[in-house]
Protein backbone atom coordinates (compact mmCIF):
# COMPACT_ATOMS: atom_id res chain seq x y z
CA UNK A 1 0.00 0.00 0.00
CA UNK A 2 1.05 3.71 -0.75
CA UNK A 3 -2.01 5.94 -0.67
CA UNK A 4 -5.02 6.53 1.05
CA UNK A 5 -7.76 7.86 -0.56
CA UNK A 6 -9.74 10.42 0.83
CA UNK A 7 -13.45 10.51 1.18
CA UNK A 8 -13.82 13.19 -1.49
CA UNK A 9 -11.69 11.06 -3.62
CA UNK A 10 -13.71 7.76 -3.39
CA UNK A 11 -16.98 10.14 -4.47
CA UNK A 12 -15.48 11.27 -7.64
CA UNK A 13 -13.85 7.90 -8.46
CA UNK A 14 -17.59 6.40 -7.83
CA UNK A 15 -18.59 8.98 -9.71
CA UNK A 16 -16.54 8.00 -12.62
CA UNK A 17 -13.85 10.86 -12.75
CA UNK A 18 -11.12 9.93 -15.60
CA UNK A 19 -8.39 11.67 -13.78
CA UNK A 20 -8.79 9.67 -10.74
CA UNK A 21 -9.57 5.97 -12.15
CA UNK A 22 -5.81 6.75 -14.72
CA UNK A 23 -3.99 7.55 -11.48
CA UNK A 24 -5.52 4.15 -10.43
CA UNK A 25 -4.48 1.64 -13.16
CA UNK A 26 -1.06 3.79 -13.10
CA UNK A 27 -0.29 2.63 -9.31
CA UNK A 28 -2.39 -0.27 -9.01
CA UNK A 29 -5.15 -1.05 -6.99
CA UNK A 30 -2.60 -3.20 -4.55
CA UNK A 31 -1.51 0.36 -3.90
CA UNK A 32 -4.69 1.86 -2.88
CA UNK A 33 -6.53 2.07 0.83
CA UNK A 34 -9.07 3.46 2.19
CA UNK A 35 -10.06 4.21 6.26
CA UNK A 36 -12.79 2.57 7.67
CA UNK A 37 -13.58 5.94 8.70
CA UNK A 38 -14.29 6.57 4.96
CA UNK A 39 -16.11 3.61 4.32
CA UNK A 40 -18.83 5.03 7.15
CA UNK A 41 -18.61 7.86 5.01
CA UNK A 42 -19.42 6.70 1.73
CA UNK A 43 -22.05 4.57 4.01
CA UNK A 44 -24.19 7.50 4.94
CA UNK A 45 -23.94 9.07 2.13
CA UNK A 46 -25.20 6.50 -0.08
CA UNK A 47 -28.15 6.02 2.64
CA UNK A 48 -29.28 9.63 2.42
CA UNK A 49 -29.10 9.66 -1.17
CA UNK A 50 -32.16 8.87 -3.98
CA UNK A 51 -30.76 5.12 -4.85
CA UNK A 52 -29.27 3.73 -1.51
CA UNK A 53 -29.61 0.14 -2.57
CA UNK A 54 -27.46 1.02 -6.02
CA UNK A 55 -25.10 3.46 -4.17
CA UNK A 56 -24.62 0.30 -1.24
CA UNK A 57 -23.58 -2.04 -4.41
CA UNK A 58 -21.15 0.30 -5.46
CA UNK A 59 -19.18 0.88 -2.74
CA UNK A 60 -19.55 -3.10 -1.98
CA UNK A 61 -17.73 -3.00 -5.34
CA UNK A 62 -15.54 -0.49 -4.26
CA UNK A 63 -14.04 -1.52 -1.24
CA UNK A 64 -14.17 -5.03 -2.03
CA UNK A 65 -11.08 -4.51 -4.64
CA UNK A 66 -8.74 -2.44 -2.29
CA UNK A 67 -7.38 -2.53 1.46
CA UNK A 68 -9.93 -0.87 3.95
CA UNK A 69 -7.80 -0.17 7.10
CA UNK A 70 -9.37 -0.08 10.80
CA UNK A 71 -8.87 2.24 13.57
CA UNK A 72 -6.51 0.71 16.07
CA UNK A 73 -4.50 2.03 18.99
CA UNK A 74 -1.21 3.40 17.05
CA UNK A 75 -4.03 5.64 15.02
CA UNK A 76 -5.88 6.16 17.76
CA UNK A 77 -2.79 7.47 19.29
CA UNK A 78 -2.00 9.41 16.83
CA UNK A 79 -4.86 11.01 16.38
CA UNK A 80 -5.09 12.64 20.18
CA UNK A 81 -1.08 13.97 19.12
CA UNK A 82 -2.46 15.96 16.03
CA UNK A 83 -5.73 17.24 17.27
CA UNK A 84 -4.00 18.14 20.80
CA UNK A 85 -1.12 20.51 18.32
CA UNK A 86 -3.63 21.64 16.12
CA UNK A 87 -5.54 22.64 18.90
CA UNK A 88 -2.87 24.74 20.07
CA UNK A 89 -2.44 26.30 16.83
CA UNK A 90 -6.19 27.11 16.74
CA UNK A 91 -6.40 25.08 13.64
CA UNK A 92 -8.75 22.02 14.15
CA UNK A 93 -10.22 20.06 11.44
CA UNK A 94 -13.09 17.71 12.04
CA UNK A 95 -12.60 14.46 14.14
CA UNK A 96 -13.42 12.01 10.68
CA UNK A 97 -11.01 13.99 9.16
CA UNK A 98 -8.16 13.79 11.76
CA UNK A 99 -8.85 10.08 12.19
CA UNK A 100 -8.26 9.64 8.22
CA UNK A 101 -4.96 11.96 8.59
CA UNK A 102 -3.20 10.10 11.14
CA UNK A 103 -4.37 6.95 9.74
CA UNK A 104 -2.25 8.03 6.65
CA UNK A 105 0.21 8.89 9.32
CA UNK A 106 0.61 5.88 10.81
CA UNK A 107 0.65 3.73 8.14
CA UNK A 108 3.25 5.90 6.11
CA UNK A 109 1.06 6.12 3.45
CA UNK A 110 -0.03 9.50 1.01
CA UNK A 111 -3.44 11.03 1.86
CA UNK A 112 -4.95 11.36 -1.66
CA UNK A 113 -7.49 14.61 -1.32
CA UNK A 114 -8.78 16.92 -3.29
CA UNK A 115 -9.14 18.93 0.80
CA UNK A 116 -5.22 20.18 0.50
CA UNK A 117 -5.16 23.28 2.28
CA UNK A 118 -6.96 21.46 5.18
CA UNK A 119 -5.66 18.80 5.14
CA UNK A 120 -2.07 20.56 4.49
CA UNK A 121 -2.37 21.76 8.44
CA UNK A 122 -1.83 17.96 9.49
CA UNK A 123 2.05 17.90 10.09
CA UNK A 124 4.40 15.54 7.95
CA UNK A 125 1.32 14.63 6.22
CA UNK A 126 2.38 13.25 2.76
CA UNK A 127 -0.33 14.75 0.23
CA UNK A 128 -1.72 14.64 -3.18
CA UNK A 129 -4.32 15.88 -5.29
CA UNK A 130 -5.27 13.40 -8.28
CA UNK A 131 -8.47 15.97 -9.73
CA UNK A 132 -4.95 17.86 -10.75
Amino acid sequence: MTFLLDTDTCVFWLRGRASIREHVAVVGPQAISVSIITVAELRYGAACSNQPAANEQAINAFTSGIHVLGVDDGIVAAFAMIKAGLRQQGMLIEDFDLLIAATAHTHGLTLVTNNVAHFGRVPGLLLENWLE
